[in-house]
């Protein structure tokens, strides 16, 4: 049975991704609500990772609001934020209490001057978090759980993080790599590197609508190779079939 998903992620091109995957694992064609960033990309959050925050955040408080008083009414809300934001950013890191700054009591880290200016003194990697897929992972998904409160943990919010980005996934789909989850920036590194990537053609490193569009068909095609070689994959995967039913309707997996 068909359902309404919510979508809170860093991009357009990311809602691509998760809509065209929900779709493929559960076999159906779903119904979906771009709840962050909004449509037109100048909403109340911004985009990227730091939108995701500020969405969860504001709406930690009526997250029944958000699923009741949509028409028709959300049967899930996926939270998406790459792992590369626990790779590279330092306000994911602020909290962890492994720098000296007088600051942090008085300053939200998305709000902080020294964050923004660039004097942040928090140093990366991060000695408290494990430095591989599965570490970065558990680190963003339990600050994106403490951002949404109490409610986190209801049956119908999934969150997920892939790694290094959704376009780990997309490089997967395409080759076989010993760790492809270890590519930093594969968009970058890997899909733009030339300008053709396996038969079609990446103008210049911005990424669009109409590139995602041709190599969405591959990843949903080569989905089992690519939930073998992902953990982040894998994990989004099973937490589809296990919140959405899909277990029940004879798939792979």
């Amino acid at each position: 049975m068909r359902k309404v998903i919510g979508i809170v992620g860093e991009g357009p091109t990311d809602y691509m991704v998760i809509k065209e995957v929900i779709d493929h694992i559960t076999g159906e064609v779903n119904e979906y609500r771009r709840l962050q960033p909004e449509p037109d990309m100048a909403g109340r959050f911004g985009n990227g990772w730091k939108g995701v925050w500020r969405w969860c955040e504001t709406n930690s408080d009526i997250l029944d609001k958000v699923f009741h008083e949509v028409t028709p009414q959300l049967d899930l809300l996926v939270v998406q934020m790459d792992a590369d934001v626990s790779r590279k950013e330092r306000e994911v890191h602020c909290l962890c209490g492994l720098a000296e700054c007088g600051d942090r009591p008085k300053n939200h880290p998305l709000k902080c001057v020294k964050a923004i200016d660039g004097r942040c003194p928090v140093m990366l990697p991060c000695g408290k978090h494990v430095q591989n897929s599965r570490g970065y992972e558990e680190h963003l998904e339990k600050l994106i759980r403490k951002w949404l409160g109490e409610h986190a943990d209801k049956e119908d919010i999934l969150i997920t993080v892939p790694c290094d980005s959704t376009d780990a996934w997309i490089v997967a789909a395409y080759q076989d790599y010993d760790d492809v989850e270890k590519i930093e920036n594969p968009w970058e590194s890997v899909i733009a590197r030339k300008k053709d990537y396996h038969g079609i053609r990446i103008p210049g490193k911005k990424k669009r609508a109409s590139i995602y569009s041709q190599l969405l068909p591959r990843l949903c095609g080569q989905w089992e190779s690519v939930v073998e070689q992902c953990y982040s994959a894998r994990s989004f995967d099973d937490k589809v079939k296990r919140m959405l039913g899909a277990a029940d309707l004879n798939l792979k997996g």
